[in-house]
């Protein structure tokens, strides 16, 4: 198995090396709105980051600088990236690295089977994901950032 879900990991290659980064497919916003599909409350939701990708790990930066650690949690895959995708491990296994403890899952693609059964594209972080409704929120880092930059005010002190 590699880290898409109809076949190769090689597929975000041009033939002259260059990198394709696909169209991220979770695209939904946690707003600061109770009434909200995705309303700001803490506790509710989990990032999934790997330290090895720049753009998962730009979204841990926000997150700190915002003081959101105590309202978002947070889970770290292996920095290396396996031929079934970014894998969970414990901190004694990959120093930095966690195990999934919101849905126990060993591979990442885990959680976008959980949310999207028919799910076809690459399986990436980060994921920002809503623990009530049991699906991913984002996997989008530039929104993951917006939201943290203003969604979660309210909830965190001045």
């Amino acid at each position: 198995m590699s880290t898409t879900a109809s076949g190769d990991i090689t597929k975000w290659a041009a033939k002259d090396g260059k990198f394709h980064r696909q169209v991220s497919s979770f695209r939904d916003f946690v707003e600061p709105s109770p009434d909200a599909r995705f309303p700001a409350e803490a506790g509710r939701y989990h990032l999934y980051v790997s330290y090895a990708c720049p753009w998962a790990h730009r979204t841990l930066i926000v997150r700190k600088l915002k003081g959101l650690e105590n309202l978002i949690g947070v889970s770290v895959v292996h920095y290396l990236l396996g031929p079934n995708g970014w894998e969970f491990a414990s901190p004694d296994e990959v120093p930095g690295a966690t195990l999934d403890d919101v849905n126990g899952a060993k591979y990442i693609r885990e959680l976008y089977f959980k949310a999207e059964p028919n799910y076809s594209a690459r399986f990436t972080v980060p994921v920002l994901w809503d623990k009530k409704q049991n699906t991913i929120v984002s996997n989008e880092s530039s929104e993951i950032i917006r939201m943290f930059n203003t969604a979660f005010d309210e909830l965190v002190a001045p």
